[in-house]
């Protein structure tokens, strides 16, 4: 028995003993957790086979390194077991097909930078990759230059009328998050702030810039 098992009947045995509800929550954990795991494994192996299909002639396993390609694979393995988020299963895929690809081809990354890529699809929440998204939209749609860094700046206004659901302090949090793995730079207060953090500046890296477009378009 393997011990995600065994932690998966220690969890079901106490939540029998919850008076009412707590059978049909362990009956829940025990029956949806591991089926909504294999599905997400197989979307996982799909979206890899389309990957390297889409690839053909640009991948060479014969080079690869295969320290780190097992290092990769299992750091993409524990992202895809944990989500069922189509974008996390598809960058995930992305990476792994990434290392792959030939020696000097234009559109493969180092190593160290695939591995930080793979730290960073695991950290975010769902709701950061989200924002990542809005804000490569606003910068294409308003053909937004980069500065001397390379960074692209947008208002916090701007972002927050394309993600009107999001309340202004949760987006805020969701934008530090990126902020912490440098895809996003969050500039700091600005000397006299507008209303619901209107004119924060917030920047696309060119690291989040290489993320975004690589793995989660």
């Amino acid at each position: 028995m393997k011990a995600s098992d065994h932690a998966l009947i220690v969890i079901k045995a106490g939540l029998n003993a919850v008076p009412v509800v707590g059978g049909s929550i362990a009956s829940l954990i025990g029956d949806y957790v591991p089926l909504s795991t294999q599905r997400s494994i197989e979307r996982a192996t799909e979206l890899l086979s389309q990957r390297i299909g889409s690839l053909e002639g640009r991948i060479d396993t014969d080079t690869i390194n295969k320290d780190e390609f097992s290092e990769l694979f299992k750091s993409c393995y524990l992202i895809v077991v944990r989500t069922t988020h189509e974008t996390k299963l598809r960058a995930a895929a992305a990476i792994l097909a990434n290392i792959l690809l030939k020696q000097g081809d234009q559109d493969r990354l180092s190593y160290t930078e695939l591995d930080h890529f793979v730290r960073c699809l695991d950290g975010l929440s769902i709701g950061a990759i989200t924002v990542l998204g809005a804000v490569e939209n606003i910068i294409v749609r308003g053909k937004i230059s980069p500065d001397s860094d390379g960074h692209q700046t947008i208002p916090f206004e701007s972002l927050s009328e394309d993600l009107k659901t999001l309340e202004p302090s949760l987006l805020l949090g969701l934008v530090a998050e990126s902020n912490a793995f440098n895809l996003l730079h969050l500039h700091g207060r600005p000397d006299i702030p507008t209303a619901r953090y209107g004119n924060y500046p917030i920047s696309l890296t060119p690291l989040g810039k290489r993320f975004v477009r690589s793995f989660l378009e």
